[in-house]
């Protein structure tokens, strides 16, 4: 046994615009952990939720020989906050650091950082079982590691196939009503404002392959678990930890039309009275099926939507239409689920007609809600990134940086660059999450309220 006690690490101040879900991920591996080797001792803190204070309060007590830290690209920096604490309080731990932003920038982050022992490419579970119980490093597939300052990344390893062989997530190892909720209203008679929302996962993977995701290339196609043990998994939440409020992470949940309908059946055999929220494409529902979703409790569906332009969709590799987009959201409308309408702005070689279009689109669905993070985020492993590449906008030292992403203001083939709103970003990495910023974006709403209101009393 190569390392007999492990603390799995969700960094600090990693929260998702303000809302902290709990770390499926590093939950999994967890329960990986525990059910094929007993004799590993096997932690989480969750600093997200716990704080600084709690992570190196776990560091220093528990003192593992090996901490795993989870890092996806805009919370790289508190991954790497974690590994120095680590080495500094447990000067003889060994740090592994998984998820989307070492899977990608593996080379660089191991020859830049001397705090990491080990990278884990793409899925985690098996690997890190190979690496705490003693397997060669040579022979462990998916593992990155050192010999003698040289930096050697083994083959790839094939993912997991049959899904319903994992374990339920390690649940036990945190506290799951710490969590938040999420929404408004009730459903089942589940009150959204106060539900802790549990995340779960029917699918690894997505079936599209889109320039601005890099879901297609980390997870290596599409794979789903079986309806009937999603069902048993909801049902143990909803019995264990009086769970009832439901968010599916997939990023295409209705990839396997049959089985989402053996886990609805389930849901309404067992008689859950939950609430279920979900993401997937507009090519991946029916009436039929939305109608079973609705009756097990589904109360909302986002679609992926991004653009009312044709060209674009093409652009972005989208692989949907127009006349696809509007069946999907008038048949979940009709099946009584609410659709939430996932844009984007800013895209390259968008131009004003396309904006126009896609209000145009908006205003045709009429969806129940519509998101936007109201700028186009550039992040390693995708076709944008190459692109903003080869047109010589970043290289991959911008991910040495303290900026979290590369937001994306022109450049890119006949796109002028704004260079007012590329002054602003840099504000933003600069003073974004500090009082200054908030105090200016304030005063900022006040003026436009208050020019609203003169032009209001002008006419």
């Amino acid at each position: 046994m190569r390392f007999k006690k492990i603390l799995l690490v969700n960094p600090p101040k990693v929260d998702q615009g303000g809302y902290k879900p709990s770390p499926l991920g590093i939950l999994y591996l967890a329960a990986y952990l525990g059910k094929y080797c007993s004799k590993i001792e096997v932690k989480i803190v969750d600093g997200a939720i716990e704080g600084e204070k709690a992570v190196l309060k776990v560091l220093s007590l528990f003192k593992p020989d090996l901490v795993g830290i989870s890092s996806l690209t805009p919370g790289r920096h508190q991954a790497l906050w974690v590994a120095k604490k680590a080495k500094h309080l447990v000067p003889d731990c060994k740090v592994v650091l998984g998820n989307v932003h070492p899977t990608i920038m593996w080379k660089q982050m191991m020859e830049t950082y001397q705090n990491i022992d080990f990278i884990i490419r793409g899925e985690g579970e098996e690997t890190l079982f190979e690496l705490a119980t003693g397997k060669s490093f040579k022979t462990i597939k998916g593992l990155v590691w050192k010999n003698q300052n040289k930096v050697i990344d083994n083959p790839v390893r094939l993912m997991i196939q049959n899904l319903d062989s994992l374990p339920f997530p390690a649940w036990n190892l945190v506290n799951p009503r710490s969590y938040p909720s999420r929404g408004e209203g009730l459903v089942n008679g589940v009150n959204l404002k106060t539900e802790v929302r549990f995340p779960l996962i029917f699918s690894r993977g997505c079936m599209g392959t889109c320039t601005f995701c890099s879901s297609w290339m980390i997870w290596k196609g599409y794979r789903y678990r079986s309806g009937k043990l999603v069902a048993d998994e909801i049902e143990m939440l909803y019995k264990t930890y009086k769970a009832k409020h439901f968010v599916f992470q997939d990023d295409t949940l209705t990839g396997n039309r049959d089985e989402i309908i053996i886990f609805c059946k389930e849901i309404i055999r067992k008689k859950l009275q939950v609430a279920i929220y979900g993401t997937t494409r507009v090519d991946k529902v029916d009436l039929e099926m939305l109608r079973f979703m609705k009756k097990s409790g589904f109360y909302q569906l986002s679609f992926g939507i991004e653009s009312g332009s044709p060209l674009m969709l093409t652009h972005i590799n989208k692989h949907t239409n127009l006349d696809k987009i509007k069946r999907a959201v008038s048949l979940t409308k009709k099946a009584g689920i609410r659709a939430c309408a996932l844009m984007m702005y800013g895209l390259p070689r968008e131009t004003h007609q396309d904006i126009i279009l896609s209000k145009k689109l908006l205003n045709e669905i009429k969806p129940d809600e519509t998101g936007s993070v109201g700028a186009v985020w550039v992040f390693p492993g995708t076709a944008l990134y190459e692109q903003a590449k080869n047109s010589n906008l970043i290289d991959d030292s911008f991910w040495l940086s303290k900026k979290k992403y590369y937001i994306y203001r022109g450049g890119i083939g006949g796109d002028n660059i704004h260079y007012l709103m590329r002054i602003k970003d840099e504000l933003w990495h600069l003073f974004g999450e500090t009082f200054i910023w908030k105090f200016f974006t304030t005063l900022n709403v006040y003026k436009i309220k208050a020019i609203n209101k003169l032009f209001t009393y002008l006419q």
